[in-house]
């Protein structure tokens, strides 16, 4: 979950949980220990992020891309060619140095935890991540296309695309697909945008009405007054785990299917019932665990 990234935190503490990790493993700091890769401490794609983004390109017209692929196979494409490899092999360079600097840093905290145990050092490293409020929840990459008003809510209305608020998913308007992570928890499901520590909104069972797949790619999840609908390669995972906690909440009765009678895709749904709460969640705020060093 940390390695990929579906914890969202500071460097910092990051790399306070790779020294918590090495400590768990090799116990106390040795030359001698054996060091894991960094991709198997510390999440790869935060190096990456430091990396300067490519150079923009403005979209050329019809003649000037014809020209540019006449040019492709000549002494042009060839040089090319070479920029881009002296480009790549720049990133790599520096893709190095990042990642021995992170390394360092981590080493340096891992020899601060000397005499931990290990188990007080596994302690430590669950405590930090279970600081976020998300700790728990499965968490799937979706893409928000669209919400819509429930048919017999405002009768006729078209399709809209959604726009979040922080906390407001009433006002969809003029925008985009956004790619999500949706959290399915035993309480609440959550929408948060990546790499973000709160949620965007947090629905507990008692404020969903009914899910289901609209096709084999999209998910939709009926949210008192709104359809959301997401496009998602695991639609039947989500329902699964879904239909897991509804169960695990102690459900007085089965889910019972209805047919849509909207215009998209049909599809079966599931209606939950109704009373199921979840508390309301706080803002995160990070507390380092005892036992745990920083520099």
């Amino acid at each position: 979950m940390v390695l990929r990234g579906y914890v969202p935190t500071s460097e910092e503490t990051l790399q306070t949980l790779a020294a918590l990790r090495l400590q768990s493993l090799n116990s106390d700091f040795s030359t001698h220990a054996p060091f894991p890769r960094l991709e198997e401490l510390f999440p790869p794609h935060v190096l990456h992020a430091r990396l300067p983004p490519p150079p923009h390109r403005p979209p050329k017209c019809r003649g000037a891309r014809l020209r540019a692929g006449l040019l492709a196979g000549g002494l042009w494409g060839q040089a090319l060619a070479k920029q881009r490899a002296e480009r790549d092999q720049r990133l790599r360079g520096r893709l190095r140095e990042e990642g021995a600097s992170t390394m360092a840093a981590i080493v340096e905290k891992w020899k601060l935890l000397q005499g931990m145990g290990r188990p007080e050092a596994m302690a430590a490293y669950m405590a930090l991540v279970r600081e976020w409020p998300g700790f728990g929840s499965t968490l799937f990459d979706v893409d928000l296309h669209a919400v819509r008003p429930q048919l017999g809510v405002v009768q006729g209305q078209p399709w809209q695309w959604a726009a979040l608020t922080l906390l407001s998913l009433q006002s969809p308007v003029g925008s985009g697909p956004q790619r999500l992570w949706l959290g399915i928890g035993a309480k609440a499901v959550s929408l948060y945008k990546p790499g973000e520590p709160e949620p965007l909104d947090s629905f507990c069972y008692g404020r969903i009405s009914s899910f289901g797949a609209s096709d084999s790619s999209t998910f939709r999840l009926s949210v008192e007054d709104r359809d959301l609908l997401f496009e998602t390669s695991q639609v039947d995972e989500i329902a699964q785990l879904l239909n897991t906690y509804l169960a695990s909440a102690g459900a007085q009765r089965l889910p019972q299917i209805q047919e849509p009678s909207t215009s998209p895709p049909t599809s079966e749904s599931t209606v939950l019932p109704q009373g199921l709460c979840c508390p309301a969640a706080g803002p995160w705020q990070h507390q380092p665990p005892v036992g745990s060093s920083h520099s």
